[in-house]
């Protein structure tokens, strides 16, 4: 099917839409037929990529409470309902990134705020008229950007990986919880990438290795397209994946589980490496796996 007329009435609103992948997203959607509306703080940069791609441009701070009633009710003013909300805004915490022995309170809380407690709120002042997009039109998603640093632990990336961590398994917890309604989330990893992010947490990053934010928003379009119109099952072991060279899901190769130490029953375990999970229960269980 065309893909205007497939995406034509498709009401979208997407966080941290003026720069990045954000920008990237909104201007693919455009393209694709998608009413969207895009939220940033800074007013000149809103009306600026607003008037630039036709987008409804909305004001407001992800990291302060305050405005996230007002954010969602311009999101459903401006735009009559909501099919898809994109949760884009991103805060690295402390810049230079810091050890967390060296991370101040204020820079992980207004990390926690921003990557957490945001898209938290948001989703849930905006989850009615997900809800009621699901009951009318079959479906709606919410995605949450993610990044490796929320699965692997790398050392001075405390506050951004921790607060992606917790938004990861808040996604699986409203998917669990609302799949059941038709609202889909996901929670996906667009991969490294050439933004102004990534610049500022590597300075000295090779940027001919990183991803365009436009290829990473093509690949991102197609999954919330895969979910909305094809409706594919989205169950909440498949709501994390992670976009590389191809598009990967975590349980398949995004997570590195050869990375883990091997178990040997009888002998004291002992874990080496943060990349690993475990549970003890009435068997030693890494991750998905049971070691017997």
């Amino acid at each position: 099917m065309n893909d205007l007329r497939r995406w034509s009435g498709v009401r979208v609103a997407i966080t941290g839409g003026t720069s990045g992948l954000g920008l990237a997203l909104v201007r693919e959607l455009r393209a694709r037929g998608a009413e969207v509306a895009l939220i940033a703080r800074h007013r000149e940069q809103v009306e600026r990529m607003a008037s630039e791609t036709g987008a409804h441009g909305i004001v407001g701070d992800m990291s302060n409470k305050e405005d996230i009633h007002r954010i969602a009710m311009q999101i459903l003013g401006r735009l009559g309902g909501l099919d898809v909300l994109v949760n884009s805004a991103s805060s690295l915490g402390p810049v230079p990134l810091a050890l967390l022995a060296d991370t101040e309170c204020e820079d992980f809380e207004l990390a926690l705020a921003t990557n957490v407690l945001g898209p938290f709120r948001l989703t849930r002042s905006l989850l009615g008229a997900l809800a009621a997009t699901a009951r009318e039109r079959g479906s709606a998603v919410v995605l949450n950007v993610s990044s490796d640093a929320a699965v692997n632990a790398y050392a001075t990336w405390g506050a951004y990986g921790a607060s992606k961590a917790a938004l990861a398994h808040l996604t699986r917890i409203w998917n669990e919880e609302m799949i059941g309604e038709g609202v889909r989330f996901l929670n996906v990893d667009p991969g490294d990438m050439d933004t102004s992010l990534h610049a500022l947490a590597v300075p000295d990053a090779d940027r001919s290795t990183l991803k365009r934010p436009e290829e990473a928003a093509r690949e991102m379009a197609d999954v919330i397209a895969g979910a909305l119109f094809e409706r594919r099952a989205v169950e909440s072991s498949a709501s994390d994946m992670r976009l590389g060279p191809g598009l990967r899901r975590d349980d398949e190769s995004g997570r590195r589980r050869d990375d883990c130490p091997r178990v040997i029953p009888g002998e004291r375990s002992e874990v080496r490496d943060p990349i690993c999970d475990m549970r003890l229960g009435p068997g030693l269980r890494r991750d998905d796996e049971t070691v017997r």
